[in-house]
């Protein structure tokens, strides 16, 4: 008897940690079907927290990399649509089949898409940067590099301007504001598309490497470094000069570049002034073969002010008017990429008035400004 009843508890037990099952369908970009189950929810486990598996991340497994609308069918044929920019900071789906939305909780049945109508325009990736510096400097891409190489001429070097939280859609709207009358001279921008989540470390992850988040494991903010081979690496390899100007610490490791932090050596509150000076300092000792410059401003400013707010605008202006003086300081033959990690959405949270890190238009699209100096 006593084996009897230990058999059956052991049987209960096995079925309740199994659960009920459940499984629902995602409609990829090309529209066939993603199968949704605790399988699915299993391998993002990485990215769980308490209240389970963020619903973006079940999106880009799904190869969705720009949200706009979200609609969502439950079990009984209810169907839901969702802003994704206003749903996708608390949205989730749980273990047992639930997806908690917008306050509501209900069993999901089919997941369906409407993309940003920007995606159409996208002509770049931020995986495309590092194939295309190391084909204009002649030397091998990174090895597990997964971009293409953009068309660009042959450049005796390459300047790497990062603009930090400038993403497209932001620069759209500082040009017709006049507030980048130096950038507006450049050559136009590509559409670009960054990955996701859209955050300085794991954009920079890809900018490196040229490749995404699933080969350099780089997939959230709380990873600084990849053991994949980086163009700091090639370029090193190669025999080239790298230089890299950061603010007041590098965000991700930035392993054969020879490194100056700036810092806020005038405690203005700022480190692109001293980004500036640095990067002076460096042409004035002579252009390194590959040179890297972060500001980190533009972002600062879009997550305390928010994006549009004065200060943030103000903050635009100044990093614009650096580009020029390190660009006109540059040398003829010098192919200059500016280029932003990810943008800026407004928020109202605690602390900040501007946040990123979402399947968003605002967030996931990036200029890519390709400009040979004669």
């Amino acid at each position: 008897m006593k084996r009897i009843l230990f058999l059956a508890l052991t049987l209960l037990v096995a079925l309740v940690g199994c659960g009920p099952s459940w499984e629902a369908t995602l409609i990829q970009p090309d529209g066939s079907p993603f199968t949704v189950n605790r399988d699915t929810l299993d391998s993002l486990a990485e990215f769980a927290e308490e209240e389970g598996v963020p619903v973006e991340r079940v999106l880009f497994a799904g190869e969705h990399y720009a949200v706009e609308r979200l609609i969502v069918t439950d079990t009984d044929g209810t169907r839901r649509e969702y802003d994704w920019a206003q749903a996708a900071i608390d949205a989730w789906w749980q273990d047992d089949g639930q997806v908690a939305i917008d306050g509501e909780t209900f069993p999901a049945s089919r997941v369906e898409v409407e993309p940003p109508a920007l995606l159409e325009q996208v002509e770049a990736s931020i995986v495309d940067i590092a194939p295309t510096i190391a084909a204009a400097l002649g030397i091998a891409a990174p090895s597990q590099a997964t971009g293409r190489a953009l068309d660009a001429p042959r450049a005796d070097h390459v300047l790497l301007l990062f603009l930090d939280g400038l993403g497209y859609v932001r620069y759209t709207e500082a040009l017709a504001d006049g507030l980048i009358p130096y950038l507006a001279t450049l050559e136009k921008p590509r559409v670009g598309l960054t990955t996701y989540p859209p955050c300085t470390v794991v954009s920079t992850a890809s900018l490196l490497t040229g490749a995404p988040p699933s080969v350099h494991s780089a997939t959230q903010r709380n990873i600084h470094k990849t053991e994949t081979e980086t163009l700091f690496d090639t370029a090193t390899a190669a025999g080239l000069r790298v230089v890299a100007v950061e603010g007041y610490a590098v965000s991700f490791n930035l392993r054969s570049a020879e490194l100056r932090l700036s810092g806020d050596r005038d405690g203005n509150g700022s480190t692109d002034d001293n980004v500036l000076a640095n990067a002076l300092a460096v042409l004035e000792e002579g252009m390194p073969d590959l040179f890297y410059v972060h500001f980190h401003g533009i972002d600062d400013a879009g997550h305390e002010y928010g994006p549009g707010a004065p200060e943030e605008k103000a903050k635009i202006r100044e990093v614009d008017a650096a580009v020029e003086q390190i660009v006109e300081a540059a040398p003829p033959g010098t192919l200059v990429i500016v280029f932003a990690d990810h943008g800026m959405h407004a928020v109202n949270e605690s602390g900040r008035l501007g946040n990123h890190a979402h399947l968003i238009e605002r967030d996931m699209f990036i200029p890519v400004q390709l400009t040979m100096k004669q």
